[in-house]
């Protein structure tokens, strides 16, 4: 009987996650949706099932998959990558003081979707998470999840610090939405309070001179304009950013006045 050393089950365990990886790909780019994404409709005029797909079709994209992926994971690698589990609301427990020179990033907009509870499957496969009740005390912890668990809880959330959104509009904007639904006024404001202190954090952490770019996108609430760029700037501004700008990137595929942002500011030498 073989004794597999250590360095063979690494391997092993190594060939069995790329695996993995290569058949979430597969089933989003087989998937039946707008853009390959999980969160977007249903391709217009496509009336095949997703299921009625030739065998022969399946197993080319599956090959040409594994080819992609085991040329990428035999590339050299110029810069060991470092994964750190740090809530981005504290990052100064995790990352260095005054030391990283470009912050580039997508936040989860404001609009109540839920990347947990769309990205479930796949999670579920790759074991990082194992029942329902995991699914939304997960996206409890993230800024803006409003799935399962968590919608309950920005039911009943109020501010534990008295901690401003600094925009001039934003208390009339959540007034006004709480006319028509007092749990989303409590989302939109839990989300900014959520932002602020985490840009509060990302100040410590950039470098002086260090550049920061988020790209976002606005939402609307029952013909309430959320101007989610405006207020993002005017936050980065309050934590002591400066050269500030907003830049228009493309429009999205939902309502006309939907955008998506580029935000960008630097911190002071």
């Amino acid at each position: 009987m073989k004794t597999i050393s250590k360095s063979e089950k690494s391997v092993s365990e190594n060939v069995v996650d790329l695996l993995k990886i290569t058949f979430c790909r597969l089933i989003i780019e087989r998937a039946n949706v707008s853009f390959r994404h999980q969160s977007m409709s249903f391709k217009s005029g496509d009336n095949t099932h997703p299921l009625e797909i030739r065998e022969n079709e399946v197993e080319k994209s599956w090959r040409q998959t594994v080819s992609v992926i085991s040329k990428s994971a035999n590339s050299n690698i110029i810069l060991q990558p470092r994964i750190l589990l740090c809530d981005a609301r504290n990052l100064s427990m995790k990352l260095e003081q005054n030391h990283y020179t470009c912050v580039i990033t997508s936040p989860p907009y404001p609009n109540r979707m839920s990347y947990i509870r769309e990205l479930r499957p796949y999670m579920y496969w790759l074991k990082y998470l194992t029942n329902a009740r995991d699914a939304g005390e997960l996206d409890w912890k993230a800024i803006g999840g409003t799935w399962g668990c968590a919608t309950s809880n920005v039911g009943k959330w109020k501010p534990e610090y008295d901690l401003k959104i600094p925009y001039d509009d934003f208390y009339d904007i959540l007034n006004k939405i709480a006319q028509t639904s007092d749990l989303l006024s409590r989302y939109v404001h839990k989300y900014f309070y959520d932002m602020v202190q985490h840009c509060r954090e990302l100040f410590s952490v950039v470098k002086p001179g260090g550049d920061i770019h988020y790209i976002v996108g606005n939402s609307k609430f029952y013909d309430i304009m959320l101007p989610v760029e405006c207020i993002f700037a005017s936050i980065f501004k309050s934590v002591g950013f400066v050269n500030i700008s907003i830049h228009t990137i493309r429009k999205r595929t939902s309502k006309k006045e939907l955008y998506e942002f580029l935000v960008s500011a630097q911190k002071p030498e």
